[in-house]
């Protein structure tokens, strides 16, 4: 059975990196617990977890592995995530409080290196705009590029990859993408920050066919709804998403309702590759 990322740190810089981020969780924790509830929750005094947090000092790489999986056992961070959507009581929700939090997309980061350890992977995919700023916090944690398709053509670029994007209202756009950023020889993966009807992701990945690259992944934050109806994922790609909230009837999805307004609801996920 493959090890994950978090059970096979091997580099000094790979277990220093790995303390840091296990801090980053407990500061990014600290804003919905007291420090008696995550000594309560870690089993450590809360004037350690108080110098963990401020930054004093950094758990050794053993206390790190042992707060890394008590946290992700006892937390559920998917619900901590969710409770950052805000819903305006049409279906459309403001995500920005996700893709604007620096720990939420490192943790994206860290979950899809998990999934993809092993595999090789040459450059990561997106559509502007929302996807860019979880694409570039997955390219900077693997060190390879990112190619972002845009709806119009960089002044100076002569050679594009060009695919098209099917929007709701019936119409098509263009996505483009210089040419010399995609190669038969590339093996990709795709990011993007929501699946709603799925046309941004069959677009990217017919963009990858069509240049004859090999599509190692596919990974979104969060689908609208079953995503697996709405992608055509390739044999042999690995691709989840990590929270999926139900759709129900109407013109939109549907959330239930609380004393505190809208929140949505988590679908239990599937396990294994699509």
């Amino acid at each position: 059975m493959r090890r994950t990322a978090r059970e096979h740190v091997d580099s000094r810089m790979d277990r220093l990196r790995f303390r840091i981020e296990v801090v980053e969780l407990l500061r990014f924790l600290k804003d919905r617990y007291t420090y008696s509830q995550l000594s309560q929750i870690t089993g450590l005094p809360a004037t350690v977890l108080s110098r963990y947090i401020q930054g004093h000092v950094l758990p050794n790489f053993e206390r790190a592995r042992e707060l890394w999986s008590l946290l992700n056992k006892r937390v559920n961070l998917k619900n901590e995530i969710v409770d950052r959507i805000r819903f305006d009581g049409n279906g459309f929700f403001d995500n920005t409080a996700i893709i604007y939090d620096p720990f939420v997309r490192r943790y994206m980061a860290m979950w899809i290196y998990d999934k993809i350890t092993g595999t090789r992977v040459d450059k990561i995919l997106t559509a502007a705009v929302d996807g860019i700023p979880l694409a570039v916090t997955l390219s900077d944690r693997l060190s390879v590029p990112v190619v972002i398709a845009k709806k119009s053509r960089e002044v100076g670029v002569r050679e594009f990859w060009t695919t098209e994007l099917a929007l709701p209202s019936g119409r098509c756009e263009m996505l483009y993408v210089p040419k010399r950023w995609l190669c038969k020889k590339d093996w990709i993966v795709i990011v993007d920050d929501v699946i709603r009807t799925g046309e941004t992701q069959r677009a990217l990945i017919e963009l990858v066919r069509k240049v004859g690259a090999r599509l190692a992944g596919l990974f979104a934050l969060i689908s609208i709804g079953d995503w697996r109806s709405k992608v055509p994922v390739p044999e042999g790609c690995m691709a989840e998403v990590l929270i999926t909230l139900n759709e129900r009837g109407g013109n939109g999805p549907e959330f239930p309702r609380s004393g505190r307004g809208e929140k949505p609801r988590v679908a239990r996920q599937g396990a294994g590759h699509t």
